[in-house]
Formats: C-alpha cells, sequence, structure tokens
C-alpha cells in the first residue's frame, strides 16, 4: 500500500512539473510572445536571432512584392530570388539555434533592443507594399533594398565582434560579405532614390 501512493504521487508530482513547464504543442510557433519576455539585458546571441529573423523575413516580403509586380532587370530578379532562398535558410538556421541555446524558437522583440540600434540603423524602415506601387520597380526595390542591406551588415558587424557562438559570427561575416556584394550590384539601379 506505501509504495502505490508511494509511486502514485512521483507520478503526481512529474505530471504536474511537466504542466508547470508549458510542454504544450505551441513551443515551436516562433510568431508567439516569448515567454518569459526577454529584459534590455538580453543575451546578445539571442538579441542578434530576434532582431535579424524578422529584418531577413521584410527583406524576403520586399523581394517577393517586387517580383510579383514586375521586377524586370535579370540581375535583379536573380538578386531577389537569392535573397528568397539565401535568407530563409538563414532563418531556418538562427531559428533552430535559439532553439538549442535558449530553449524556445519564439522571438522576443523587446530583446533586439539590446543591439543597441534603432529601427533606422537596422534598415526596418521600409514597406514591401511600397514596392508594388512604384512606377519604377526595379528602382524602387534597389532603393529599399540597399539601407536594408546596410542595416543587416551593421547587426552582423556587431556580431563579429559580440557573437557568443561560432555559427552566429560566421553567419555575420557570411551577410557582411554577401550583402555588401549584393548592394554594389542594387546602387546602379536604384538612380537618385538612394544617395548612399
Amino acid at each position: 500500500m506505501t509504495r502505490r501512493t508511494l509511486t502514485v504521487g512521483l507520478i503526481c508530482l512529474v505530471v504536474t512539473a511537466l504542466a508547470g513547464a508549458g510542454c504544450g504543442g505551441e513551443e515551436n510557433d516562433e510568431n508567439a510572445p516569448a515567454s518569459p519576455p526577454a529584459s534590455a539585458s538580453a543575451p546578445f546571441d539571442r538579441a542578434f536571432i530576434d532582431a535579424m529573423v524578422p529584418h531577413h523575413r521584410e527583406a524576403i516580403a520586399m523581394a517577393r512584392e517586387a517580383k510579383k509586380a514586375g521586377l524586370s532587370q535579370p540581375e535583379l530578379v536573380e538578386l531577389a530570388d537569392d535573397i528568397i532562398l539565401t535568407q530563409q535558410l538563414e532563418i531556418d538556421d538562427m531559428l533552430q539555434w535559439r532553439e538549442e541555446w535558449f530553449g524556445s524558437r519564439k522571438l522576443d522583440p523587446s530583446s533586439a533592443a539590446s543591439l543597441g540600434l534603432d529601427e533606422d540603423a537596422m534598415g526596418m524602415q521600409h514597406d514591401a507594399g511600397a514596392i508594388a506601387a512604384a512606377d519604377d520597380v526595379d528602382g524602387a526595390f534597389a532603393a529599399g533594398m540597399i539601407p536594408h542591406h546596410e542595416g543587416a551588415i551593421e547587426m552582423a558587424e556587431l556580431a563579429e565582434d559580440e557573437g557568443e557562438h561560432a555559427e552566429i559570427r560566421e553567419l555575420a561575416e557570411a551577410i557582411v560579405e554577401g550583402q555588401g556584394k549584393e548592394i554594389e550590384v542594387l546602387r546602379p539601379h536604384a538612380g537618385g532614390q538612394h544617395g548612399g
């Protein structure tokens, strides 16, 4: 009788602990609010992921919108395709790392503040929908993507120095190199729409 009571008690404790740990099926929904919320002093790698994933998603949205709106220059179409493919792969990697290192794929937008950059510095002030409304889709795409890439490079340069994990530092190096080259492709198409 005592052994049975002890076993039942242990089972109840395990079930209670699992329920308290939030072992529900929503853990993989990276769009749900993070729990618990991060403070302004989030670990650098988590802050970088929480900032770069939405940044990459915005670039993908801009590239898709540009293609849908009639992006015509072959080198810009190729660049848009590359953004869609490459940045989605990088998103997948970052979400996997976030889960491995920090226990969740859920992004916390507030932790991005730990990078010390505002939205303008990160290149997050562009609207993918504005590309579709432009008379010159190629020019609008190029002019919007240049500062967006510059923001990614600024974040990545921080990560090259501050990143705790080798994977983050390697990704940051790839972003600096790859998006720097893409800016050179974009610049001639931006015309007077981007002064940089």
